[in-house]
């Protein structure tokens, strides 16, 4: 997967799943600094460095509550736009479960050569 979020989303549903996990991504956006090689991780021990996954008043006051829940619906709501330009070709108003038909790409290029749907 590329990083865009509504793109990833909308292949993997036409691929077939009926749902998208987002959590680490949200954990992101809100300055999780962890990663799969090991950085951080420690949010089972309480001792987030961020604020976002601990108890500690101290390390609480970290955490911008209002800045973070802003980015996420910011967030969302730009994939969500970006959900309903990449429906729009393909001529549905609900996510195409399981139709791979329905694939469309982003790059005029990819798209003929894989016989997909351009979508700009």
């Amino acid at each position: 997967m590329n990083g865009n979020l509504a793109a990833d989303t909308f292949k993997m549903i036409c691929l077939g799943a009926s749902g998208v996990f987002i959590g680490k991504l949200i954990l992101q956006i809100a300055g999780c600094v962890g990663n799969d090689f090991g950085k951080c991780n420690g949010c089972n021990t309480g001792k987030c460095p961020i604020g976002i996954t601990t108890q500690n008043p101290k390390l609480m006051q970290r955490l911008d509550v209002d800045r973070v829940a802003e980015n996420i619906v910011n967030y969302i709501l730009a994939t969500d736009i970006e959900l309903k330009k990449l429906l729009a070709p393909v001529g549905n108003s609900t996510l195409p479960i399981g139709r791979s038909d329905a694939l469309v790409c982003v790059d005029k290029n990819v798209a003929e050569r894989l016989q997909i749907q351009y979508s700009c």
